[in-house]
């Protein structure tokens, strides 16, 4: 009989257990390299561009953005992960103009990404200007009646109150600026319309300074029209100046164009007085001699004399030789103005009368020496009475008037008597020597139109540098030795 074996079934378990083993080992080593050596990031990458301009009344379309879970070592190139979050933060209001901030962020398992996109709603349309249309047909001169005109914006609504209008010869332009800055402009043909007025432009300016005593002359205008062109010669001009009279006075010109458009201006003359010098006493003893009514045969024998002595003195010149009144000034001698013809009766007449004679000397000095001097001498002196029989009280008023006008006058308060009683050098040397001793300060009058008068010169001279007496030329602040007026 043959024996029998039992055989106990073979287990499988172990092959289960190391299966179990096995994916556990590929499921931590996953796992491992998965979170330990890869290292994930999440990022958010905005659809279309990051700024977007939105025409006002466009409707905004969301182009979103796509969130993306990047590793290390896997998904490289970024993976959408399933179950993220993502919230959109700001609003776009397309009915309004600005600038609108849109925050998209996405939250995945503590991760967190965001990005920002603006969105600019804006106005480049540009407003209009609707013109009325005009009804007939205008005359050349009539007055110009707006239609009217009505201007609207997209965004801004009726705009008509911002309208500017600019008128010219022909046309008038109508133009307006939208609250986003956008322009319009457009021009109606206007026939036979000139709005604008001539322009006066005045050579110096609107005011104009005149020392008193100068004439006023009219420094100059020029006109100009849109239409007409030049029309200078088409001003009216009035009004009057008194130079003799201190005060403002209103020059007035008044130009029309060929369509009636007027334009007046005035010019404001402003006759002013001049300032007086304030008096410099010299030092005592101080000897001013003058001579009136040359240049005379005589007046180069006496610069001669009071060269060699080396003494300046004053010379009031009545119109003669150029050539002397030079060499006057160029000896450095002071020359002073004193009358054109020596007429008492033509001189004396009236104010103008007076002050004519005396701008005809003077601008015979200035022609002669290049100087503008103010030291003057009445003829007569300010004390005569002659001029009575001309004109009643003009000294009283030239005696003033001169002085306003920027003139030094000077009498003087030692005489030597040529133009009277003494007629010889002796008497004229007596009769100055004798003033002399009895001042402080002299000014002397003589004549270099008498030869005696010259001849005596050197001997005053000596007698004056013998006794310690300073001789000087009149300056415009020397005394003056004003007399007391009698007319």
């Amino acid at each position: 009989m043959h024996a029998q074996y039992y055989t106990r079934p073979r287990r499988k378990w172990p092959w289960v257990l190391a299966l179990v083993v096995i994916f556990l080992l590929l499921l931590g080593g996953s796992w491992y390299f998965l979170f330990q050596v890869n290292t994930f990031s999440l990022s958010m990458a905005l659809n279309g561009k990051e700024d977007i301009t939105l025409e006002y009344g466009e409707s905004y379309q969301e182009p979103g953005a796509q969130p993306l879970l990047r590793g290390t070592r896997v998904w490289r190139q970024g993976v959408v992960p399933p179950g993220i979050q993502m919230e959109v933060q700001g609003t776009v209001d397309e009915s309004t103009l600005g600038k609108y901030e849109l925050t998209y962020t996405a939250r995945y398992f503590g991760l967190q990404a965001q990005a920002k996109r603006q969105v600019c709603v804006m106005d480049s349309q540009c407003p209009t200007i609707v013109l009325t249309k005009m009804t007939g047909s205008r005359r050349k001169g009539e007055s110009f009646q707006e239609p009217g005109f009505i201007a609207t914006d997209n965004y801004d609504g009726n705009i008509t109150g911002k309208v500017r209008r600019l008128e010219a010869v022909g046309k008038i332009t109508y133009s307006v600026i939208d609250s986003s800055g956008n322009p319009c402009v457009v021009t109606r043909l206007v026939p036979n319309f000139d709005p604008i007025p001539p322009k006066i432009t005045l050579v110096g300016g609107e005011t104009y300074a005149l020392p008193l005593g100068t004439p006023y002359q009219e420094p100059g205008y020029t006109c100009t029209d849109d239409g007409d062109g030049d029309l200078t010669d088409q001003v009216t001009v009035s009004g009057e100046v008194d130079c003799w009279t201190p005060g403002t006075y209103e020059i007035t010109y008044s130009v029309a164009d060929s369509y009636d458009n007027e334009t007046t201006i005035s010019r404001f003359v402003q006759v002013t007085t001049a300032d007086r010098p304030e008096i410099q006493w010299p030092q005592e003893n101080t000897i001013y001699l003058t001579f009136d009514d040359g240049p005379g045969p005589d007046t180069l024998r006496l610069l001669d004399i009071l060269d060699r002595y080396g003494v300046k003195a004053t010379f009031f010149v009545t119109d003669g030789d150029p050539e002397i009144l030079r060499q006057i000034v160029q000896q450095g001698h002071s020359i002073g103005i004193h009358t054109t013809t020596h007429n008492y009766s033509q001189i004396y007449a009236s104010s103008d009368a007076f002050f004519a004679d005396l701008h005809r000397i003077e601008k015979a000095v200035f022609d002669a020496t290049g100087i503008h001097t103010t030291l003057m001498r009445f003829p007569g002196g300010s004390s005569n009475t002659v001029s009575r029989t001309a004109c009643e009280g003009i000294m009283s008023y030239l005696t003033e008037a001169v002085q306003d006008a920027g003139y030094q006058y000077f009498d003087w308060n030692v005489d030597s008597m040529d133009a009277g009683s003494a007629q010889t050098a002796d008497e004229v040397y007596l009769n100055v020597i004798d003033g002399i001793a009895a001042e402080g300060t002299s000014i002397v009058l003589q004549h270099d139109i008498h030869a005696f008068s010259v001849d005596a010169v050197a001997d005053i001279l000596d007698w004056g540098l013998g006794n310690g007496y300073h001789f000087a030329a009149l300056e415009p602040n020397s005394p003056n030795f004003h007399h007391d007026v009698r007319n």
